[in-house]
C-alpha cells in the first residue's frame, strides 16, 4: 500500500470517527465484549472483527474492508437524502392522531415506498431526537428501540454491521443477514441515519473464514446521477433510514423506507409488518420527545 492511499484511506477513517477508536480496540470486558466508544460487540461465531490486536501489543486494522463498507454505506445515506428532498404531491396521505405527523405512500415499480415526517417545536431537542433513535445498546428497551438487530461487527461507533435473520421459510436453518447501520453528519444541521435493511448476502452464509470485502465489491452499485427515485427501482433492494434536520427552531424527521417484492411474498410482508412497527414506535418517540 503507497503513502498516498495510506493517507487518503486515514483521512476517510478520521471522516467517520473512527480512528479514535483504536485506542479501545484491544479492551475486553468479562463477558468478551469489546467496548469500542460505548458500544458494545459480543462475541460472534459467525463473523470475524476488522480489529486485530497482536500478541506484541500491535493494532491491526483492515483498511480495505472498513474503506469498501464506508463506500456501501455512503451511497445509502445519499441515496435516502436525495429521496427526502423529493416532493410528495404524488404520494398517497395518511394522517394520525398527532398533527405533527403525516405518512405517506407511493408505489413505483414494484417498489412500495413508505415515508413519515414528523416536527419537534424545538431545535434545541436535535441532539435528543438523533440519540434516541440511534440507540443500538440499550437491550433492556428492545420494544421501543427503533435500530434493531444484534451488533456483529464495530467499524466505529457510528458504523456497525449488524445480524439479521431470514424469515424466509425456504431456508432452514434460517440463513443470518447482515446490514450495515450508520449515523453520518451531511452538514452541520443535517444528519442521515440509516437503518440496517439492505442485507449485503442474499443466499450466501457467512462465518469466520469469510471475507465481507468479497460481498461489499460485488453489491449493487447505486445510481446518485440520476432521478433518485429511478435509482430506487434500479437497486431494487429494501432501504430504510431517517434524515434529521434542524431548523426555524424546530427539528424535521424524515423516515424512509423502500421495499421491493423481489418474489418472495414472505420476505415482502415481513418487510412491512416490520415498517409498520417502526411507525408505531416513532409515534410513540414523538410523543416523548
Amino acid at each position: 500500500m503507497n503513502k498516498l492511499y495510506i493517507k487518503i484511506a486515514l483521512t476517510l477513517l478520521s471522516l467517520i470517527g473512527f480512528m479514535e477508536n483504536v485506542a479501545f480496540a484491544g479492551e475486553t470486558d468479562a463477558d468478551g465484549a469489546k467496548d469500542i466508544n460505548g458500544v458494545q460487540q459480543k462475541n460472534n461465531d459467525n463473523i470475524s472483527s476488522t480489529i486485530y490486536k497482536e500478541s506484541n501489543g500491535t493494532i491491526y486494522i483492515d483498511v480495505d474492508d472498513v474503506l469498501l463498507a464506508v463506500e456501501h454505506i455512503s451511497q445509502i445515506s445519499e441515496l435516502l437524502l436525495k429521496l427526502s428532498e423529493t416532493g410528495v404531491d404524488d404520494y398517497s396521505t395518511y394522517s394520525t392522531e398527532n398533527q405533527n405527523i403525516t405518512i405517506y405512500s407511493k408505489k413505483i415499480g414494484n417498489v412500495d415506498i413508505g415515508r413519515l415526517h414528523f416536527t419537534i417545536p424545538s431545535a434545541s431537542k436535535y441532539d435528543d431526537v438523533l440519540w434516541k433513535i440511534w440507540d443500538v445498546n440499550d437491550s433492556q428497551k428492545s420494544d421501543n428501540k427503533i435500530i434493531n438487530g444484534k451488533i456483529s461487527r464495530v467499524y466505529s461507533k457510528h458504523l456497525i454491521l449488524f445480524e439479521k435473520e431470514s424469515i424466509d421459510p425456504n431456508y432452514i436453518p434460517p440463513i443470518k443477514k447482515y446490514a450495515l447501520g450508520t449515523i453520518v453528519r451531511k452538514s452541520h444541521d443535517t444528519i442521515v441515519i440509516v437503518s440496517p435493511s439492505r442485507a449485503i448476502n442474499d443466499v450466501d452464509e457467512i462465518n469466520q473464514e469469510t471475507d465481507l470485502k468479497e460481498f461489499y465489491v460485488k453489491a449493487k452499485s447505486i445510481e446518485l446521477d440520476i432521478d433518485p427515485e429511478d435509482a430506487l427501482t434500479k437497486l431494487g433492494a429494501n432501504i430504510a433510514g431517517f434524515v434529521v434536520k434542524r431548523g426555524d427552531d424546530q427539528v424535521h424527521v424524515t423516515y424512509i423506507n423502500a421495499i421491493p417484492d423481489g418474489g418472495n411474498s414472505t420476505e415482502t410482508a415481513h418487510d412491512k409488518r416490520e415498517r409498520g412497527l417502526t411507525y408505531t414506535k416513532i409515534l410513540s418517540l414523538a410523543q416523548r420527545i
